[in-house]
């Protein structure tokens, strides 16, 4: 079995277990990918996730995670509700969150699928990753043709939209790679025009510190002054560039199930997240990414919230 007849029964192994797209890129990222990373941390685009900078170089060498890596094979898995808000502002919860912890419906999927390579490729070693693991995720993604990285640096598939979650399998073997996909945000400034902190730049460029979805899930500390107002009314995430990007029109409903928003986090108010205790918090987020910032956190993100919305009732 050649190359090319490999990657497609593996990207017809990834369409089987659930992905909506797939694609593969060399596991040698361009230097371009490593300064570019390098420049965002020293600007202190990073804000307070230490992480990023103390795991950079990984990021840009797979075989930090597989010795021997040699091709990324790289799915893509949309989490789309089906329902647009009237206000891209309105909401508590980024959509992404209301549903069950991605991060444990895509390892399960992943383990299933290097089942499948490990078939198709006797021998071959792989490693799934998803979002937690030291890979840029969105560069290899782009570089295997599944789409490409906007002006918010959200993966943009082509006819789908951006509301998609990234993973894949580093493998030992090489593979022929796909093409890489075509930017075509053009012109439009969307999401740049629409972002309450300023943090997305013309230039591709997001500045982590400034970020809602940064501010309210991963800043160590509280949210305060200007910046704090500025997340309005969101409590763990923000979907604001999303929903304003045109591309998202195209997007489709997801068929994966417990990606889906539960009723009862979907229809949470500010006045209903202050009501909840830590025990109640607990049950409601259990399974969900929200569950793991905590009831402290989501309470102050809660009251941050509701002041915001009181103050914009007042003006």
């Amino acid at each position: 079995m050649n190359g090319e007849e490999a990657k497609e029964r593996l990207r017809k192994a990834a369409f089987r277990t659930g992905f909506h797209a797939a694609g593969v890129a060399p596991a040698a990222l361009p230097e371009v990918e490593r300064e570019r990373l390098l420049r965002w941390i020293e600007e202190g685009k990073h804000g307070t996730m230490g992480w990023m900078a103390s795991r950079a170089e990984a990021r840009v060498d797979p075989s930090f995670l597989l010795p021997g890596a040699r091709s990324m094979l790289m799915v893509a898995l949309g989490y789309w509700p089906g329902n647009r808000p009237a206000d891209p502002a309105d909401g508590m919860i980024s959509i992404y969150a209301r549903g069950r912890d991605y991060h444990k419906v895509m390892r399960a999927m992943l383990r299933r699928l290097l089942a499948e390579a490990e078939s198709i490729l006797p021998g071959v070693k792989g490693r799934p990753f998803v979002d937690s693991a030291p890979v840029l995720e969105r560069a290899y993604a782009e570089r295997a043709g599944i789409g490409w990285r906007g002006r918010n640096t959200n993966l943009i598939v082509p006819g789908a939209g951006s509301w998609f979650f990234l993973g894949g399998l580093v493998l030992d073997r090489e593979l022929p790679p796909d093409e890489p996909a075509e930017n075509r945000c053009g012109t439009c400034t969307a999401c740049v025009d629409a972002c309450p902190t300023g943090a997305i730049g013309t230039d591709y460029r997001v500045d982590g510190s400034r970020c809602i979805s940064y501010l309210t899930i991963e800043h160590a500390g509280a949210v305060s002054g200007e910046l704090g107002e500025r997340c309005g009314g969101w409590v763990f995430g923000c979907d604001i560039c999303q929903t304003v990007c045109p591309w998202n029109r195209f997007a489709r409903k997801t068929d994966a199930k417990d990606l889906l928003p539960r009723p009862e986090i979907a229809a949470l108010d500010p006045g209903g997240a202050l009501r909840l205790d830590r025990a109640r918090f607990e049950r409601l987020f259990e399974g969900t990414a929200v569950r793991r910032a905590g009831w402290e956190r989501f309470r102050e993100g809660a009251l941050r919230a509701a002041r915001n919305r009181e103050r914009g009732s007042e003006s």
